[in-house]
């Protein structure tokens, strides 16, 4: 499965991404991602069925913005939302890219 995540926003206006293939991380990690992919329903999930910021209302200065894509063969799915729009079931996925991202960003990968 591929995935290619990124976020930006908060107090520091930090941009982080990840990109990674299931099939070429430890097997532990993978099963992680895909464990967190599972639970969110990534692919059921619709654009349209994510408010907009206009009707979940603009936030606090500080909410994080997210695109989130995940292909596996002929299925695919990117997404956009940020802190108030994101699904719940989405929300356990998103601290783990970022964190992810984060210890991605610490090495200079």
């Amino acid at each position: 499965m591929q995935i290619d995540f990124a976020s930006s926003g908060g107090f520091a206006n930090l941009k982080l991404a990840y990109r990674a293939d299931t099939n070429t991380l430890s097997e532990e990690q993978a099963q992680e991602l895909l464990s967190f992919i599972k639970s969110a329903d990534v692919f059921d999930l619709k654009q349209d069925d994510i408010p907009s910021n206009a009707e979940a209302g603009a936030g606090p200065p500080d909410v994080i913005s997210y695109r989130l894509s995940i292909s596996e063969g002929p299925m695919q799915n990117t997404l956009w939302f940020n802190d108030v729009t994101a699904p719940a079931s989405v929300r356990p996925l998103l601290a783990l890219l970022r964190k992810l991202a984060l210890e991605q960003k610490r090495k200079g990968i």
